[in-house]
């Protein structure tokens, strides 16, 4: 399992920042609760950030 940090991109609505092991990936907030669950959205809209934990296959699904 790895940890990736997800804030909102700066002046967008739905777009997502994950940061994990040294590298950064934006995706739409749709795409990532379709990858983690809808579940994964929630500290985002409430606190503006989130750690999710990410299995290999999640992981191969970011890239």
């Amino acid at each position: 399992m790895q940890e990736l940090s997800c804030t909102w991109v700066p002046g967008t609505l739905n777009i997502v920042r994950l940061r994990f092991s040294g590298r950064t990936v934006e995706m739409t907030s749709a795409r990532l609760a379709r990858i983690f669950g809808p579940q994964a959205l929630n500290d985002l809209y409430l606190k503006g950030r989130a750690v999710l934990r990410a299995n290999s296959q999640q992981l191969a699904l970011l890239t």
